[in-house]
């Protein structure tokens, strides 16, 4: 089983991890598998990012910790390729553009 990964962020830690996702991601061929989403909590005024199983040296460097898979509803692509959301949650509904 492909292990999870989260961690609370603020905004500066989300800017780092796009920034350092790109080099990563392009030296690795560019999986779609390789994917950060992330959560935003109205109520603790807090952003989660959840890394995939294929970002765990990311993941690793910003301490996130195992966690299980989250949910589809409510989360957005962070950074990675679009692909990895048919990958990752294919039985979400696509909203029309």
């Amino acid at each position: 089983m492909e292990t999870w990964r989260s961690k609370a962020l603020g905004d500066a830690a989300s800017a780092r991890i796009q920034q350092m996702f790109r080099p990563m991601f392009m030296a690795a061929g560019r999986p779609a598998r390789m994917a950060v989403f992330s959560r935003y909590d109205r109520q603790t005024n807090c952003i989660t990012a959840y890394f995939s199983p294929a970002t765990v040296k990311l993941a690793e460097f910003f301490d996130a910790k195992p966690c299980a898979k989250p949910p589809s509803q409510g989360i957005g692509l962070l950074v990675g390729d679009a692909r990895s959301w048919e990958i990752y949650f294919p039985d979400r509904k696509r909203k029309a553009a």
